[in-house]
C-alpha cells in the first residue's frame, strides 16, 4: 500500500474540488402576526399618589407687629398699672384725711383705779360737815359725749366731758362736767363753743374756760413734747416723750407730766376741818401731780394712763388732804381694744405704706406691658 504523498513536501499541485453549497431552502411565506397573550390578570396592589411639591402658603403680616391678643393684653396691663398709680395718689391725699379724724360723737368711757388712797368726803354726821377717808378703793371715770345743745361752728366738734369720783360704799364723791370745742382733724382745742367747766349742780351754766394744748391726741404723734391741758390746774402742762412700750398688745409712745406742788386757787370749807370755830375759812387749794399717757402714735388713741395725784387745802398752817392716790387705768378689753388695734395697722397703710406697695406694682405692671408689647418683625401666621 503506498502511502500519500504530502502536497507540501512533493510540491505537486493536487487540484481540490469545489465545496458544497447548500442550495437555499424553499421559499416559505410568513406566517401571520399575532400579537403576544397578555400575563394572567392579577390585582395591582394600590398605589399612594405622590404628595405634590410643598408650596409657599398664603401670609398675613399684622401692622401692628403684633398678634391681637398681644395687643389686648398689653392694654390691660397698662389699665391696671394706671389704676394702681392713680389709687395710690388717692389714699394718702383723699381717703386718709377723711378717715383720720376724731369722732363728732366719741361715746367713750375710761376709768382710773386706786386701791389704798386717801380722799375728802363730804358727811352730815361729822361735825365739821367732812371726814378723810383712808385706804380706801377710788375709781375716777371719764365719758366723752356730743354736747346736744351746743352751738357748733364750721367743722369743729363739740363734746362734754363728764368726770366722776367715786368710792365703794360711799358713793360718788366729786363730779363735774367740761364743755370742750375741737378741730376734728388736727385735735387742737378752738375755744369756739361756749367752753366752760360745771362743777356745782346749783350752777348748770358754770364758768367759762379758755383751755389750751391738747386734750385728745393728734393723730401722727411724734416723738417730741405736746402741750397737754390739765383741768385741775387749769392750764397746759408740756408732756414730754420718754420712751416707748408695749400695753395691752399696742406699741405706744410714752409721755409724761410733772407738775410740782402749787396753789391753783381757793376754796371755802368748814372751819372744823382746820381746828378753827369759825363756820367757813377760805383755805389755799395746794395741787401735785404726775402723769404718764401710753399713746398708740398713728391714731393718737390713750392706751393707758398711770396718775399720781395729790390735793390739799392749807389754811393758817393746816394741811389737809382732799385727796391722794396713784391712779392706772385698766387693761383694755373687748371691742375697745379691737377698734384700737385695727386704727394702729391700718392708719399708717392708708398714710403711705399702701402707696408704696401700688406704685410697685403699677410699674410692674408697666414694665409686663412694654416687655410683651415692644415691636417685632413681622410675623407670618397660617391664614
Amino acid at each position: 500500500m503506498t502511502a500519500a504523498s504530502d502536497p507540501s513536501l512533493t510540491g505537486e499541485r493536487v487540484a481540490t474540488p469545489p465545496p458544497q453549497v447548500a442550495p437555499p431552502p424553499p421559499h416559505t411565506p410568513p406566517a401571520p402576526h399575532t400579537p403576544p397573550a397578555p400575563p394572567p390578570h392579577t390585582a395591582a396592589p394600590p398605589s399612594t399618589p405622590a404628595a405634590p411639591p410643598a408650596q409657599p402658603l398664603p401670609s398675613r403680616q399684622y401692622a401692628s407687629g403684633e398678634p391681637p391678643r398681644h395687643r389686648v393684653l398689653r392694654s390691660v396691663l397698662i389699665g391696671l398699672g394706671v389704676f394702681f398709680l392713680v389709687v395710690a395718689i388717692l389714699v394718702p391725699l383723699y381717703v386718709y384725711p377723711r378717715v383720720a379724724v376724731l369722732p363728732a360723737d366719741p361715746q367713750q368711757e375710761q376709768q382710773l383705779q386706786a386701791t389704798g388712797a386717801k380722799i375728802l368726803m363730804p358727811d352730815a354726821n361729822d361735825p365739821a360737815g367732812a371726814r378723810v377717808l383712808e385706804n380706801v378703793d377710788v375709781t375716777v371715770t371719764n365719758y366723752i359725749s356730743k354736747a346736744t345743745d351746743a352751738d357748733g361752728s364750721g367743722d369743729d366738734n363739740v363734746w362734754d366731758l363728764a368726770t366722776e369720783i367715786s368710792v365703794p360704799g360711799h358713793g360718788m364723791v366729786n363730779a363735774r362736767v367740761e364743755r370742750i370745742s375741737i378741730d376734728p382733724r388736727t385735735a387742737k382745742l378752738t375755744n369756739c363753743c361756749g367752753d366752760r367747766l360745771v362743777a356745782d349742780l346749783d350752777k348748770p351754766d358754770g364758768k367759762p374756760i379758755t383751755h389750751e394744748g391738747y386734750i385728745a391726741w393728734p393723730f401722727e404723734v411724734e416723738k417730741h413734747s405736746y402741750p397737754v391741758w390739765d383741768i385741775n390746774s387749769l392750764h397746759a402742762v408740756t408732756a414730754n416723750y420718754i420712751g416707748e412700750a408695749e400695753r395691752d398688745g399696742i406699741h405706744t409712745y410714752m409721755f409724761k407730766t410733772e407738775q410740782p406742788m402749787q396753789k391753783v386757787g381757793t376754796m371755802d370749807l368748814p372751819g372744823g376741818l382746820f381746828g378753827s370755830k369759825e363756820p367757813n375759812v377760805t383755805a389755799d387749794a395746794m395741787y401735785a401731780d404726775t402723769k404718764v399717757y401710753y399713746i398708740e402714735p398713728a391714731s393718737g388713741n390713750v392706751i393707758g394712763v398711770k396718775d399720781d395725784i395729790t390735793q390739799q387745802y392749807v389754811y393758817n398752817g393746816t394741811t389737809l388732804t382732799a385727796f391722794e392716790a396713784k391712779l392706772e387705768s385698766p387693761s383694755m378689753r373687748g371691742d375697745t381694744l379691737t377698734q384700737a388695734k385695727q386704727a394702729a395697722t391700718m392708719l399708717p397703710w392708708m398714710r403711705g405704706r399702701v402707696s408704696i406697695v401700688l406704685v410697685l406694682l403699677g410699674l410692674a405692671f408697666f414694665v409686663a406691658a412694654f416687655l410683651i408689647g415692644r415691636p417685632r418683625r413681622a410675623k407670618h401666621v397660617a391664614g
